[in-house]
Order: structure tokens, then sequence, then C-alpha cells
């Protein structure tokens, strides 16, 4: 037995973190060992993080390296599996993932393990090893007596199979209580087929004949997701429904729908409003950003309306996604925005912010001086009723704008006594 190797086995049980984090590292080279590899594995539970991240690294490179000791450092990890450390069955989780297809065997049997935690430990592992192999065995988990085990399964199959390979839609009148994973699976399993009729129709029937109101929202939302516009009037129609929740998502569901298939709203500029108003209620409210996108878009396609001018002027404030997209919207079409904030009530910050985007993108639209008259005649109106903040921005606007008028402005800024404005006058 080699010094490097006695000193490398030595330094494994070192009560010095730092030694044993570097034995292991070291240890990589003796690999196909039983002696390291069931060091490296008791390692996995060691209360030093950064030891547990190196042995976890060095697993990884001796099973790519050493392909005899593979299958012991898989079997090793499927027994932390049964470990009450939730951080160590997590971080077992992690090293079975990084190996991928080779692990499968052995993480197959936990998945039929008698304990219901294990076996479902097991499906979310090989459910994210996200392999086409793995399909038909998931599908057998269907059939699981837990419930928590079949709601991963659905979870699972709903990222890695086309609605052909499934029997989801058996399973929703058999599955009373994954019936909400049901539906979900089976809207992002519609959105990637390439025949949506099948699900689609389902979803149409399930919603008719179910009186819960969150499943007949979460039918809603997923029939959204399935993305078929041939159900868009469908969905039109349930803008009336007594449902709150069926309102709301069918609103969700239209405004994408229409979104994301490039759908021209033809409908009557009363039901549109109706939708707009529905949706703007949500788009305050919510998070999510891919909504906000969506109604955005929705929005756009009537953008000779008043109240959606309003509304996109509003989002003018230069923070984020959302004002990025509505500045483009508006950037297509300054001109108009300006004419519309000058006949229509238009919040100082919104018209100062407007100006802003159209002096530096389209600068050529004040070239009509009857339109650079009435923008500077409201910057002079705002420039009186606001703050030395926002009268520093129309300064600057109305510098780009008139210079004659600019002068004349800034002999009645020297008598004003603001500390802010004063350090504006001296920077320029």
């Amino acid at each position: 037995m080699s010094r490097a190797y006695e000193t490398i086995i030595s330094g494994l049980s070192s009560f010095d973190p730092d030694e044993r984090r570097l034995s292991v590292e070291a240890s990589v080279n003796f690999g196909d060992r039983e002696e390291v590899l069931g060091k490296l594995l008791d390692l996995l539970k060691d209360e030093d993080k950064g030891v547990r991240d190196a042995v976890a690294t060095a697993l990884v490179l001796i099973a790519n390296r050493f392909e005899k000791s593979k299958k012991k450092i898989v079997e090793g990890i499927c027994n932390l599996i049964y470990c009450k450390d939730i951080g160590v069955r997590n971080l077992a989780s992690e090293l079975l993932l990084k190996i991928g297809e080779d692990a499968f065997d052995q993480v197959s049997k936990l998945a039929t393990h008698e304990d219901k935690d294990v076996r479902k430990i097991a499906i979310d592992i090989i459910g994210l090893m996200k392999a086409k192999f793995a399909v038909d065995f998931l599908v057998e988990k269907l059939n699981d007596p837990d419930p928590n085990v079949v709601t991963s399964v659905i979870e699972d199959v709903k990222r890695l199979v086309k609605f052909k390979q499934l029997n989801l839609i058996d399973m929703f009148s058999k599955s009373e209580f994954a019936r909400l994973q049901i539906v979900e699976a089976l809207g992002e399993i519609g959105k990637r087929a390439k025949d949506k009729k099948v699900v689609c129709n389902f979803l149409v029937e399930a919603f008719e004949i179910s009186d819960d109101p969150i499943l007949k929202g979460a039918i809603v939302e997923a029939l959204g997701k399935a993305g078929d516009e041939k159900y868009i009037d469908f969905l039109i129609g349930l803008i009336h429904d007594e449902n709150v929740a069926v309102r709301k998502m069918a609103t969700v569901a239209v405004v994408e729908l229409c979104a994301q298939l490039g759908y021209k709203f033809g409908m009557r500029e009363d039901l549109f409003k109706l939708f707009f108003e529905q949706g703007k209620e949500i788009f305050e409210r919510t998070d999510d950003l891919n909504f906000k996108v969506c109604f955005l878009k929705f929005a756009s396609e009537r953008i000779e309306l008043d109240e959606v001018k309003s509304f996109i002027i509003q989002l003018l404030d230069g923070n984020g996604e959302i004002s990025e997209k509505a500045f483009e919207i508006v950037n297509e079409r300054a001109k108009e925005f300006i004419l519309f904030s000058l006949k229509n009530s238009v919040d100082d910050e919104s018209f100062i912010n407007l100006v802003e985007l159209a002096l530096y993108n389209s600068k050529e639209i004040f070239e009509d001086s009857v339109l650079k008259n009435l923008v500077l005649e409201k910057l002079l109106e705002i420039f009186n009723r606001v703050g030395a903040e926002k009268k520093i921005a129309v300064l600057n606007l109305i510098s780009s704008l008139d210079k004659v008028i600019f002068e004349e402005i800034l002999q009645k800024v020297k008598m004003d006594s603001d500390p802010i404005l004063k350090a504006y006058l001296m920077s320029i």
C-alpha cells in the first residue's frame, strides 16, 4: 500500500474538516477501491457542508471514471434515501440526478418500496431525469395506492410525454383526489400536442359536468394553456359566468390565447372593453410576468382606444420588463400618444416620461412646430406645479426642445432658493 494512499485514507477520518475535504479531493484517483468508496459514502453525512459538497463532486467524478465503481456508488447513495435527515436525502437525490440514466435501475427499485415517502422521492428523481425510457414505468405508477405518489407521477408525466401515451382522461373519473393535477397536466400536454382536439373536448365536457368551482377554474386555465383558438368562443362565453374564479381564468385564458396565437380580437368593441377592464384588474393585482406581457400584447391590438392608450402611458416608469414593453408599444406610435396626452388627462410624471421617450427615439416628430409648441406649453404648466426634482426633468426636456425658452426659465430659477435647483444651476 503506497504512502500516498495511506495518507488519504487517514485524512478521510481526520478531525480537521479541511483535511477531510482535501483528502476527499485527492481520493478520486483511487475511486476503484472499495475502502475509498465506503469512506466517501459515509462522509456524505459529514457535519461539514464543505466536506459533503466535496464528496458529492468526487463521487460523480469516480462514477464517470470507473465503470466498475458506478453500481456500488449508486447503491450506496440510494441507501441514503432512507436517512431521516432531509438534508442528506436531498443531497442523495441531487447526486442520483447527476449520475442520470445509469442510476435508473436502482432508483426504480426504490419506487416500489413499501414506504410511500421513499416511493415518492424515487418518483420525483425519475421524473426529473426526463428520460424517455422512464415513461412506461411512470405510467404504471399512476396506479400506486398512495395519492401523494400518484400526484407526483402526474406532475412528472406532464413534462415528459404526449397525451396519446397516457390514460389521464380515464383516471379523471376514478381519482377524485388528483383531479386538479390531472387537469393541469392535460393543459400542459395539450400545449405540446399537434392534435389538441381530444384534450380540449374532454376539458370542455369536464367543465360542463363539474360542480366544483375550484376545479372549473382549473379546467378553464388548462383549456387556455392548450392553446387552440377553436375554443376561444367557448372561453369568451364564460365572461359572464356566475363563478368569479371561472370569469377570472376565462379572462386570463382569452388574453393569453390572443397574445400567443396572434389572434385578432375580432369581437364587438364593447366586449373587448369588458375583457380589457377585467384583464386590467388582474394585471394590477398579479405578479405573473407572463400574463402581464400577454395582456400588453392583447391590449395593443386595440391601441386606437383611449382606455388602452391611457393604461399603457401609466406604465412608462422605466422600471422592469413591463415598462420596457410599454416603451416599445409607445415608441411605434409616439406622435399619436403625445397628441392623446395633450387632449386628455394624463398625470404629470407620465407626460414627462412620454416626452422623454419621444425625444430619445422619435425626435423628428417635434419638427412639427404646432406639436412642439403644445408640448412646451404643457411642460411649462407642469414646471409650475411640481417639486424641484421634477422641475429639473422638465428643464432638461425644454432645453432639448427650445433653447430660448430654456434660457428664459433659467433666469427665473436663479431666484429660487431650493438647494436641488441651485445644484442643478451649478452643474450646467
